[in-house]
């Protein structure tokens, strides 16, 4: 039930902007709590869940005529993007988006493989730590790439990410 609600806590922090969203989360405990006894296969669904929406939310930015969500990042440092720079931009948000549609899938594979141990180890260990090196690996080949660009740190990023509103948009 606990699961439950923290699936549908995220879900309506994304996708729910109506005032009495904060309905949700209980609302859905309850319901597993009382609809399911034998609720073992809930805790699937998180890892499933976050990842697709972290799909979702940088995919949705690769429609014709928005912003690629790595290019507003980018913009945050650099004011205006050169054509090359927007281009590489695209592909990272393309990449992340990648990155978390695999992610979520090994995870459902893995959980329907019945090795328990294996899904735990993907999810609680390997899925971070993806998420991390390209993270950082991408931080330090853009350095080497774009040298005559300014460069934030990723501490720094993560900062000017947490203050804008690049979310909401």
């Amino acid at each position: 039930a606990l699961l439950a609600a923290l699936a549908a806590y995220v879900a309506s922090s994304f996708f729910i902007k109506h005032p009495l969203r904060w309905l949700l989360p209980p609302a859905a405990a309850i319901s597993v709590f009382f609809a399911s006894p034998d609720a073992g296969w809930l805790l699937y669904i998180p890892p499933v869940a976050i990842n697709l929406a972290l799909c979702w939310l940088f995919g949705r930015t690769l429609a014709r005529g928005r912003l690629p969500l790595i290019a507003r990042f980018a913009m945050m440092e650099q004011g205006t993007l050169s054509p090359e720079l927007a281009s590489y931009t695209r592909r990272l948000t393309w990449l992340w988006t990648l990155l978390f549609a695999g992610a979520a899938v090994a995870s459902v594979v893995l959980a329907l493989s019945g090795s328990r141990d294996a899904w735990s180890l993907f999810t609680n260990f390997l899925n971070y730590l993806l998420v991390a090196v390209l993270f950082l690996g991408e931080f330090a080949y853009r350095r080497l790439r774009f040298r005559s660009y300014r460069h934030h740190s990723p501490l720094q990023l993560l900062r000017n990410v947490r203050r804008s509103n690049l979310f909401e948009r």
